[in-house]
């Protein structure tokens, strides 16, 4: 019935999902750091990311990771910032020499920085550096609290157990640690903000749906169905999105079928149009995380 109705830009289907479509929240990822393009560390904070703006329905569309250059980081969050409306960094917030993130963003938004005194507060009361550091270190351990400034600038304290803030700039850029932990604690923490912030909430018409499909077919073999497929739901909404996933050695290949909550009825019915033409079986998420790490 989709396919029928889909070959006519006057179809009451198109209409449909045209009147019911609004705008997502577009995010982006940029993650900071010469040790990460220098593989000395694995980048975790983009998937955790990732993930985190899937379960909220919230659009990420770009994840870029840089080193910690200050021109190079001023341009890129200027760019980012731009093209979002939701944009979080990670890293380069520690105390040594090459921790610009705040002096290199702010320097972006021609602002200043200055030491903070809440934020020197909270490390006094949380870590008692006095209790621990010479002058030069303790200097040093206040560069972290040496953030930027401005009518624009929030700082966000979302865990009484620590000082860090999330600092946010014009309610767009978001400034994170790059240690995992705290960057992941911080961002869950930060949900019920984001969802204030960005009108997001669990029953937002934009949560996604995802559907998997199993199939022996090869990638060759499927890959005129699967580009006709996207051909059609681009006419539906830019945001349905085909992927096909090679598991080597494993005899099969799996298909994705992802969009919007809005459009759950279209998607089913792909997945029952690709179920038959790949000779497919459905199999959840959970399942198809396992082939995807057992690579």
């Amino acid at each position: 019935m989709f396919k029928r109705l889909l070959t006519t830009t006057s179809s009451p289907v198109l209409s449909w999902y045209s009147s019911q479509k609004m705008p997502l929240v577009n995010a982006a990822c940029l993650i900071i750091g010469d040790e990460v393009l220098n593989g000395k560390i694995t980048d975790t904070n983009s998937r955790f990311f990732a993930q985190y703006c899937y379960r909220l329905g919230v659009n990420l569309r770009e994840i870029a990771t840089i080193g910690d250059q200050k021109d190079q980081i001023s341009s890129s969050i200027t760019r980012l910032s731009a093209e979002n409306d939701f944009v979080i960094t990670s890293g380069g917030i520690g105390p040594t020499h090459d921790d610009i993130t705040y002096e290199s963003i702010a320097s972006a938004f021609n602002l200043h920085c200055k030491l903070d005194n809440q934020c020197q507060d909270r490390m006094r009361k949380i870590s008692k550096p006095e209790q621990r550091y010479d002058s030069d270190a303790l200097k040093d351990f206040y560069r972290m609290a040496t953030l930027p400034t401005g009518p624009d600038v929030h700082n966000y304290y979302v865990l009484d157990e620590l000082w860090v803030p999330i600092v946010g700039i014009s309610k767009k850029v978001y400034i994170l640690p790059g240690i995992p932990q705290l960057f992941e604690k911080l961002l869950n923490a930060f949900e019920p903000t984001l969802k204030q912030l960005y009108d997001v909430n669990e029953r937002n018409p934009h949560l996604y749906e995802r559907y998997f499909i199993k199939t022996k077919k090869s990638e060759s073999e499927i890959s005129a169905f699967l580009r006709e497929l996207q051909s059609r739901c681009l006419t539906v909404s830019k945001e349905i999105k085909i992927g096909s996933y090679p598991h080597y050695g494993m005899g099969f290949n799996t298909v994705s079928i992802l969009g919007l909550k809005e459009h759950n009825i279209f998607l089913k019915e792909l997945v029952k149009e690709s179920l038959q033409k790949l000779d497919g079986t459905p199999i959840t998420a959970e399942e198809e995380q396992r082939y995807s790490d057992a690579r």
